[in-house]
């Protein structure tokens, strides 16, 4: 079966389809594709069956037990794939290199797994050694162009090492590897005149030094590549179209024309977006062959206020099927923007407005548009829904009145039916005229059977009224009225526990209320998983005040989840209004444990960590959680955006949506309705606790105002920690934060040496 490609093999694998893997059993051992032995491995693994014959077989293929054990890490770096499950593979290098310290192989693996410094230049000294100098050659430009960032934790002995091999003229290496050098090695002359020899350097050495005010805005410019202008300037959009500009200038054929438009764009350059694509020559095929120039030019004419070129939309129209990635979103934005447009004109020009804006096709249309994964992520989404918002507000608003208005009029006549009397008091909450709304109920109850939709209705107007202990009265009849018929409502339930909340001295009896309640369950925490994108490199940080509870938790290795009531934010687990049947969520059982993936923030050093006499741990995560503890990252929303979703994504909203303005926190929750601690250890396969957390403390960090009389306890925490460690695995660190004399409005950290405390 050797027409199965590797990567299907790889998946059926992982997705432990061992029934169509069985063709391995009987050519595991052949050569046709030398990671058969490997796959086979990691199925009988996963199988749990013997591995003793693999084990031989691969030790007689590779030489030795060493070689064989980094060939398997090698095969492992291909099926776990994932950044956080690098701890696979980076476990056979360490198995191999506890062989043969001597394995320049595993070492190479083992740094491209965890980063480890001291394994890169233990592999590249015996390539040295070895006179395997076009091999070091290749690893040194690997190193370069996919690890550089790693060189900031290398010694400066590591640094010259790295040097010396790139200067011997044995090895040939890129022109530009040694600046990375001596950029880390802070050899600022020296990398500064290698800079002046470039044609362009990189991004990762430009702007730092631009920042510091080694080199100047016009030399950035001239060294950085212009694809990374944007990451240098960051949000100056301005300034970005002007450089853009100035390398087009150059003649070369970057940047393309379509580029230039789209940074005219982000600089709300319209017209000039309209003169480049009115004036574009007719020979520029890739131009006119890409749909984006169209749909920033019928954007740009909408902002301008200019009607649409016509021929141009029945273009873009009858290709809308083939956009992809961007050209898709901006589609979705033109149809948005000219939805838009329309509705305004309308607007303008009404005089009756005889239809709630929620129900025109129009707004609709332009909604729809917006309301799509690509579009919410896109940076136009914000600028779209707010112009939605508004225009929402105000056409409603004229709508409201205006019913009212005639709905006024038709009780005057006396023409009224049930359907009339629920439409005039709906209008009129919507129009705050609360007392005209509870008089006309209470008239209407002298004629009419009171229902549960017309008790509910006073109770609202008294609710808005904030006259809570009324409203509770009339929910009370609604929901009586409800239980009778069995006509269960979410809306009157919800009202009902919502105001009960709010009254003193009351208390629902515990049966109707578990009934009302026993809706969610907790089977949905385990729906949330770990994921790629949960952490930035696997780990997450929580500040904290230092004290009792904290070394408790530290020492005794587990997180504590919080209740609604210990949460900072007042509207954090919000109050159940307008939650659907279906998902009532009881917020007594629900905590939450908050991390982050900001380190440097100066706002939770205050908030959360004492005012910056806490600390800040940081805490590594292979991604395994025990059953009934969830962990997602919290979404942040302007609340027109909640207010529209809340009945569509209830868990999320009460769990894992908070307001916008908390968005610096950036925010990952793990969350239980069982547990009030959840304990944590690194995991050793394939022995493990699945009733704790894979996870480890990596560094704890004190805030600038951190009590001296304090540290000889976090040193002693740190130690004992360091002490229960083994070997392999990499030690707490200690920081602290300090306030730089350049800089009084930053935080930077550094490292503390225990020994001197």
């Amino acid at each position: 079966m050797t027409n199965i490609d590797d990567k299907t093999v790889i998946d059926w694998i992982k997705n432990h389809e061992f029934s169509k893997l069985t063709f391995l059993d009987q050519c595991w051992r052949s050569h046709e594709n030398e990671l058969y032995l490997g796959f086979y491995y990691f199925i009988q693994y996963l199988k749990q069956e013997s591995l003793d014959d693999v084990i031989v077989e691969a030790t007689s293929r590779h030489g030795d037990e060493s070689s064989a054990y980094c060939y398997l890490g090698n095969t492992a770096k291909k099926i776990f794939s994932y950044f956080n499950e690098y701890r696979i593979a980076a476990s056979f290098y360490r198995r191999a290199i506890q062989i043969n310290p001597d394995n320049a192989d595993a070492h190479w693996g083992l740094f491209e797994m965890t980063g480890e410094s001291e394994s890169c230049l233990l592999s590249l000294k015996s390539d040295y050694e070895s006179g395997k100098f076009e091999y070091l050659g290749r690893k040194v430009d690997h190193l370069i162009s996919y690890y550089r960032n790693e060189l900031s934790e290398f010694s400066n002995t590591g640094l010259l090492a790295i040097k010396s091999f790139i200067q011997d003229e044995r090895i040939t290496c890129r022109d530009e590897t040694l600046v990375h050098v001596f950029f880390y090695l802070d050899d600022v002359e020296s990398c500064l005149a290698l800079m002046e020899t470039l044609d362009n350097v990189s991004i990762d050495i430009i702007k730092p030094y631009f920042e510091k005010g080694l080199i100047s805005k016009e030399f950035a410019l001239s060294k950085v590549y212009y694809s990374n202008v944007h990451e240098l300037l960051g949000d100056d959009h301005v300034s970005i179209y002007q450089a853009h500009k100035e390398e087009t200038k150059k003649g070369k054929p970057n940047p393309t024309l379509t580029v230039l438009i789209q940074k005219a764009f982000r600089a709300n350059e319209y017209a000039d977006i309209v003169t480049y694509y009115e004036e574009a020559p007719d020979d520029k095929a890739l131009f006119w062959h890409d749909e984006s120039p169209r749909l920033y030019y019928l954007l740009a004419l909408s902002y301008l206020k200019q009607a649409p070129n016509s021929q141009v939309l029945e273009f873009v129209n009858n290709r809308a099927d083939t956009l992809r990635d961007e050209s898709k979103v901006l589609y979705q934005a033109v149809k948005c923007r000219h939805n838009i447009d329309k509705l305004n004109q309308r607007y303008l020009g009404q005089k009756d407005f005889d239809t709630a804006i929620d129900f025109m096709a129009l707004y609709k249309n332009a909604v729809d548009a917006i309301e799509t994964p690509e579009a919410i992520r896109h940076y136009l989404y914000e600028s779209l829904t707010s112009e939605l918002q508004a225009l929402r507000a105000k056409w409603n608003k004229a709508y409201h009145q205006h019913q009212l208005e005639e709905m006024k009029a038709k009780l005057e006549n006396g023409d009224m039916n049930n359907e009339d009397y629920q439409r005039l008091h709906n209008l009129g909450i919507e129009c705050n005229e609360f007392d005209f709304v509870i008089e006309s109920v209470t008239e209407f109850h002298k004629s009419n059977a009171p229902t549960m939709s017309s008790y509910n209705c006073i109770g609202a107007c008294h609710a808005f009224k904030e006259e809570f202990s009324i409203a509770l009265e009339y929910y009370k009849l609604a929901l009586d009225l409800m239980a009778l018929s069995k006509d269960y409502s979410h809306t009157i339930i919800s009202n009902f526990l919502s105001c009960a909340e709010k009254v003193p001295d009351v208390e629902i009896p515990e049966n109707e209320f578990y009934t009302l309640r026993n809706r969610f369950n907790v089977e949905l925490t385990n729906r949330f998983k770990w994921g790629i994108f949960t952490a930035e490199k696997g780990t997450l940080f929580k500040y904290s005040p230092f004290n009792i509870n904290t070394i408790d938790a530290l020492t005794n290795q587990y997180l504590y989840l919080a209740s609604k009531e210990q949460l900072n934010d007042p509207i954090e687990l919000p109050a159940l209004s307008k939650l659907d049947s279906d998902s009532l969520v009881d917020p007594a059982n629900y905590r939450i444990c908050s991390l982050s993936n900001n380190q440097n923030s100066m706002l939770m050093w205050s908030h959360y960590a004492q005012e910056h006499q806490g600390i800040m741990v940081e805490y590594w995560f292979g991604g395994e959680f025990p059953s009934g503890v969830g962990v997602a990252k919290v979404d942040y929303a302007d609340h027109f955006k909640r207010n529209r979703e809340q009945d569509l994504y209830v868990f999320n909203q009460y769990l894992l949506t908070k307001n916008k303005e908390w968005e610096y926190e950036s925010e990952v929750r793990i969350f239980s309705n069982q547990r009030e601690t959840v304990s944590f250890c690194n995991y050793d396969y394939p022995n493990n606790d699945r009733d704790k957390i894979n996870a480890q403390i990596c560094s704890i960090t004190l805030g600038c105002k951190f009590p001296s009389n304090k540290k000889r306890l976090i040193a002693n925490i740190v130690s004992s920690l360091n002490a229960n460690r083994q070997p392999h695995k990499p030690k707490v660190a200690l920081r602290e934060a300090f306030i730089p004399k350049d800089n009084s409005f930053a935080l930077e950290y550094r490292d503390i040496d225990i020994s001197n405390i």
